[in-house]
C-alpha cells in the first residue's frame, strides 16, 4: 500500500457524476482484493461457485458497469513485474500470509469459524487465473484495460500527467508520489457501507497538497521515502506530520538523515527515479473502449459462472442506458 499520507491531505467528497465524461485509470489489484475480502463464506474464503472463486468477477461486473452508467470511461490497469527494490516488502507479505494460513487452518480444525472468517482476508489471493478471468470480463464488457510494466498506480500516474487519463483511482497514496495530478479514493466502493457508514468517492488534487504545505513534488517524494514506501522501509520514528516538519525545515531527505542520524540508502537515486520517472510501455496508446455484446455477457456470467438473472440484467441495463450495449440477434442501425 505504499506510504500513508492520510494525515496530510484534505479529500473532497464527490459523486460519480462529477467524473462524467472523463477517463479514469483504476488500480485493478487493490480493487480485486477489496472484492475478494468483502465477499466471503463462513470460513473466510472468497465467495465461490462450483469450487471456483467468483467474488472478483461479481465485483468488477457491478462496479465497472456502474462507472460506465455514470458517464465515466474506466481504464483498468494491472500490475506488471515488481522492481527488485520491492523484494523485501513482498517477502514480508508472503511471510505474514503464510503465518495467517497456518492460523486459519488451525481455526478450521478447531471448528472456530469466527476466527477463520476473521483470518480469511489475510490469506486472500488474486491468482493468475483470476487475473486472466478479470481481463476476459473487461473484454466482454468492452472495457479498456492495460498491463503496466511495473506498478499499476505508477504507470497510471504517468498517463495522468500526460493527459491521457483524468485521474488515478486507487487506495494507494503512492499515486501522489508518482505525480498523478488527481487521485480518487473509494471510487470502486462508492455507495457501499463499511463500519456503519456509507463510503463516498474522494478527490485529492496534488497541486493543492503541495501548495497547502508549501513543498515541492521532489520534497513530497523524499517525505514519502522517509515515512516508508514499498521500496524503502523509511526512517524509524518519522511519521507523516513529523516528516513534513523536517522536510520543510531542512529541504531534503539527506539533510534530515544527517540531522537525525539516519542512514541514507545507497540506492536513494534509484528509489527517487521510480517515483519521478516511473516506466510505462513507450509509445503504446490507450485502447479505445467499445460496446459490449449482450449474448456474450450472458454466456460469460450466467452460463459459465452461474450468476443470477437479476445480477446480469442490472449490468446490462447500466450498459444500455449509455449506449454501450448491442445485441447479436437484434442489430440496430449503429451496427452497420
Amino acid at each position: 500500500m505504499g506510504c500513508n499520507l492520510k494525515d496530510l491531505v484534505r479529500p473532497e467528497s464527490i459523486d460519480l457524476n462529477d467524473l462524467a465524461g472523463e477517463k479514469v485509470a483504476v488500480d485493478v489489484f487493490l480493487s480485486a482484493y477489496q472484492f475478494i475480502t468483502a465477499m466471503t463464506g463462513e470460513d473466510g474464503r472468497p465467495l465461490s461457485r462450483d469450487g471456483k472463486p467468483v467474488a472478483h468477477i461479481m465485483g468488477f461486473l457491478d462496479r465497472a458497469t456502474t462507472l460506465i452508467a455514470s458517464g465515466i470511461d474506466p481504464v483498468f490497469v494491472f500490475d506488471g513485474r515488481p522492481h527488485n527494490l520491492k523484494r523485501d516488502t513482498l517477502n514480508e507479505r508472503r511471510e505474514r500470509k503464510e503465518g495467517a494460513k497456518n492460523r486459519w487452518k488451525a481455526a478450521i480444525e478447531d471448528g472456530d469459524m469466527k476466527a477463520a472468517k476473521k483470518l480469511g482476508p489475510q490469506i486472500a489471493e488474486y491468482t493468475r487465473e483470476m487475473v486472466q478471468e478479470t481481463k476476459d470480463l473487461f473484454d466482454t464488457l468492452g472495457v479498456t484495460w492495460i498491463e503496466a510494466p511495473m506498478e499499476a498506480e505508477g504507470a497510471a500516474a504517468v498517463r495522468a500527467r500526460r493527459g491521457e487519463v483524468h485521474a488515478v483511482a486507487t487506495q494507494d497514496w503512492d499515486a501522489l508520489l508518482y505525480g498523478s495530478p488527481i487521485m480518487i479514493r473509494n471510487l470502486m466502493s462508492h455507495g457501499t457501507r463499511k463500519f456503519g457508514r456509507t463510503l463516498t468517492a474522494e478527490r485529492i488534487v496534488l497541486s493543492d497538497v503541495l501548495e497547502e504545505h508549501d513543498i515541492t513534488q521532489e520534497q513530497l517524494v523524499d517525505l514519502g521515502i522517509m515515512i516508508g514506501t514499498d521500496f524503502h522501509p523509511g526512517f524509524r520514528g518519522i511519521g507523516p506530520k513529523t516528516g513534513l516538519k523536517l522536510i520543510k525545515a531542512h529541504g531534503s531527505l539527506e539533510a534530515v538523515a544527517e540531522l537525525k542520524g539516519h542512514i541514507v540508502p545507497d540506492d536513494i537515486e534509484d528509489i527517487r527515479d521510480l517515483f519521478h520517472n516511473h516506466p510505462i510501455h513507450a509509445n503504446v496508446n490507450l485502447p479505445e473502449s467499445g460496446r459490449a455484446v449482450e449474448e456474450r455477457i450472458r454466456h460469460f456470467v450466467q452460463k459459465e459462472r452461474g450468476f443470477s438473472e437479476g445480477r446480469t440484467e442490472r449490468a446490462l441495463e447500466r450498459l444500455a442506458s449509455v449506449g454501450r450495449l448491442r445485441s447479436e440477434s437484434k442489430p440496430t442501425l449503429f451496427d452497420f
